[in-house]
């Protein structure tokens, strides 16, 4: 996938300027979310190339609206020194141990005194480090940008060089671009439209490749037009018959030992994920269907319930409602017959939201209702939070504050009789929303000992 390929190779070039050349003080990279980690691997490499002598240490902490992360940077950047004065000390070299923590007035001046200390423990063969600052999202970039600037501007730490990567928004390159010709910058952001069309076309050659191709062919890939002669001493293809008896000594449906029928499954899979990602959303559900009839028929009860569930999304996206409705229920019924709990409360869930999107919010309720009972029944425990939790919500949207706190408190209900199974639900917020009932209603001692509950439990999950 070029789209994919192209700005990797990008990556790997930059890394290798960067590495042979000592003037560039900073080398700047924006790129995509889904390459964020495939370019820090890249980068990580260039570490590797032989005429570098400087350790590089790649801090991810984040910069919060509140936090600016550099505390949390500091021990990062405490925690990859230690590992490198071990990996020293396998290889008979000597590094100085890790110093002491400074104290400072704030945490950037203290990751400075961290990184003076970094820089004054290296030994002569190393010229200075690199500093891979790779957050993995910045919601503060006046105060990045900021902070950057100070870094650079520092001369006690002349010896240290920088990479900075960014997904998506560029929020330091204003930084990367005063520098001049100390900076090299770099765009590895994908084209996703490239990305589709050639998603398209590959899928397109997945489909159309004759019965018994085998190799990368199978996933799109170039390869010859015919079927290469048979090796000597291969065995022949087993028959339907002999699949047959194969998969029932196995318990499974025949289909799962059709490479062909299969591979048919997998391009109607990727043929509707794909023209969904192109907007085409009409032949996103045609192909989403035909994977989900094969399902259906060849007694996929699993792959036919998720098949059945995603039908149903797209068929949201596209506006028909009634027909994402239907799904949805099938989806539920079919989950059910093949006791998978989870999937049958949020194919529940689905046919909630559905209602909710046409304003029908009344039946909605019902049915947000109905998913917390089932998943009640069936041992879905988060998934019951997060229906009784809606439910209560949608009750007070309508002006139904006693039934809501009903609602809130079947949530947390089922919290409590899950235990350590319910951490991380939607529990807490249901506890806030009946917390706020009771004192809108006076009744201050159950609020309080709601809200002590949810002190002590902690703040909810972003």
């Amino acid at each position: 996938m070029e789209a994919l390929v192209a700005p990797l190779e990008r990556v790997v070039e930059a890394g290798e300027w960067f590495v042979r050349t000592p003037s560039l003080r900073v080398l700047y990279i924006v790129t995509s979310k889904v390459l964020r980690l495939a370019v820090l691997e890249h980068l990580a490499a260039s570490e590797l190339l032989e005429p570098n002598d400087c350790p590089f240490f790649v801090l991810e902490a984040p910069m919060e609206a509140g936090d600016d992360g550099w505390s949390l940077r500091c021990e990062e950047l405490r925690a990859d020194w230690a590992a490198l004065t071990t990996a020293a000390a396998k290889a008979d070299r000597h590094l100085d141990p890790l110093w002491p923590e400074h104290a400072a007035s704030t945490d950037l001046e203290r990751f400075c005194f961290e990184l003076h200390s970094a820089l004054g423990s290296c030994e002569p063969t190393i010229a200075g480090l690199v500093l891979v600052l790779a957050p993995v999202w910045v919601l503060d970039s006046e105060r990045w940008r900021r902070d950057l600037t100070a870094l650079l501007e520092l001369p006690q730490l002349r010896q240290l060089r920088f990479v900075i990567v960014e997904s998506e928004l560029t929020a330091g390159i204003a930084v990367a671009e005063a520098l001049g010709a100390a900076a090299e910058i770099v765009d590895t952001r994908v084209d996703f439209r490239a990305l589709g069309h050639e998603m398209r076309a590959r899928i397109e050659t997945m489909g159309s490749i004759i019965p018994g191709t085998t190799g990368y062919r199978l996933t799109g890939g170039a390869g010859p037009s015919v079927l290469p002669p048979p090796r000597k001493g291969e065995p022949p293809a087993p028959s339907p018959e002999q699949r047959a008896e194969q998969a029932a000594a196995l318990g499974i449906s025949p289909a799962l030992l059709d490479v062909e029928a299969m591979h048919g499954l997998q391009v109607s899979i990727l043929g509707a994920s794909a023209a969904m990602a192109e907007g085409d959303v009409q032949r996103a559900i045609e192909s989403q269907r035909r994977a989900r009839d094969f399902c259906v028929t060849n007694g996929l009860e699993r792959e036919a319930a998720v098949s059945e569930l995603i039908l149903g999304s797209y068929s949201l996206q596209s506006g028909s409602t009634d027909d994402a409705e239907t799904s949805f229920v099938h989806a539920r019924e079919r989950a059910v017959a093949a006791s998978l709990p989870e999937l049958a409360v949020l194919a529940q869930l689905s046919v909630g939201s559905c209602l909710l999107v046409q304003r029908r919010v009344d039946e909605a309720i019902v049915a947000y209702a109905k998913a917390g009972e089932l998943g009640a029944e069936l041992g879905a425990v988060m998934l019951t939070i997060e229906a009784q939790r809606m439910c209560g919500q949608l009750l007070l949207s309508k002006g139904r504050p006693a039934d809501a706190a009903s609602a809130f408190a079947q949530a947390l209900a089922a919290a409590d009789r899950a235990g350590d199974a319910a951490k991380g639900s939607s529990a807490l917020a249901a506890a806030r929303a009946l917390a706020g009932l009771c004192r809108e209603h006076g009744l201050i001692e159950q609020a309080e000992s709601l809200e002590a509950m949810i002190a002590d439990t902690g703040s909810e999950p972003a």
